[in-house]
């Protein structure tokens, strides 16, 4: 997989490849065609994902500006087509959701006939969208390329990270102390943004990492269930009361599931975010210095060793 360190590359060379590769695959995602694995909008947005967490990891390295405006711009890419995600995120829950209807499927054709001409209609307003997104990206991937990431360090991927995984324990338990929509949101990002981290960093430790990589997914799916319903719930209600009984029951379902996700991802999460900041970062630097050591006794004569 390329969304990891090789040990024949320095780290900065590696975190380079690894942004540059998502930015590529995000603008050759907005001219594919629908293909049933995934929409354009969905497959743009998350290697956008993938590269602003690879890019945070170089946080502090290169002035704090150049930062920000790299990351905004690749933030407001997605901003652009975050309304067709949202419009296929609503329709595909609630397909979903008639699995569960136990032979009331029927009752949700109105809601789903609307879903989908909304859906359409975004499509067709937001139209010109992959353009305009290759030639913000495109001058995003230009800049990148002349970062100045030769001295990247252990030491300051160590300090991300454990940034990272501060951020997302804080809002667990922001999460856990008044559940609201909008906070569990704001712990799937964080939980998502880091399982992102572990998984460039897998190369390290490579059966630990699996381990974290697939308890934090564990996390993330939940949330990103809770996320959809609520998406669809928040639509039903803007449409107007549940009169109808296809609504009826779709709300119904939609209480039910939630809470049961609730209860799971956030229990989970407890789990994963046990260690102190410290403690985890204590771990990933031993694993570090580890894969340095075998990075050096690995390379030929002639090559750097990173610098710790």
């Amino acid at each position: 997989m390329s969304y990891k360190l090789r040990q024949e590359e320095t780290l900065g060379d590696g975190i380079r490849r690894i942004v540059c590769k998502e930015i590529e695959d995000a603008i050759s995602a907005g001219k594919a065609e629908q293909n049933g694995k995934g929409s354009p909008v969905h497959e743009t947005r998350k290697h956008l994902k993938k590269a602003r967490a690879a890019l945070r990891l170089v946080s502090g390295e290169i002035d704090r500006d150049v930062w920000k405006r790299e990351d905004r711009c690749l933030a407001k890419v997605g901003q652009l087509i975050s309304e067709v995600r949202d419009a296929e995120v609503r329709l595909e829950t609630v397909r979903q959701l008639r699995e569960f209807a136990r032979g009331k499927k029927r009752s949700f054709q109105e809601t789903e006939e609307l879903l989908a001409f909304e859906l359409d209609s975004f499509l067709a307003a937001f139209s010109e969208w992959p353009q305009e997104a290759e030639e913000r990206l495109s001058q995003t991937l230009d800049r990148f390329r002349e970062w100045p990431l030769d001295d990247l360090s252990c030491k300051r991927l160590r300090e991300n990270v454990q940034k990272t995984y501060k951020r997302g324990r804080r809002a667990l338990k922001t999460a856990i102390k008044k559940t609201r929509t909008k906070r569990l949101h704001t712990f799937r990002k964080r939980a998502k943004e880091l399982w992102y981290q572990l998984r460039i960093l897998c190369p390290l430790a490579p059966a630990v990492f699996r381990e974290l990589n697939d308890e934090l997914r564990t996390v993330g799916d939940y949330l990103g269930q809770v996320h959809d319903l609520a998406f669809v719930a928040q639509r039903l209600s803007s449409i107007g009361p549940a009169r109808k009984q296809g609504d009826r029951i779709l709300k119904g379902l939609i209480d039910s599931r939630e809470t049961e996700l609730e209860d799971t991802a956030l229990a989970l999460g407890e789990r994963f975010y046990a260690e102190r900041p410290r403690e985890f970062a204590r771990r990933v630097s031993k694993y570090f210095s580890e894969w340095e050591t075998a990075k050096v006794r690995c390379a030929p004569a002639s090559q750097p060793a990173v610098r710790s």
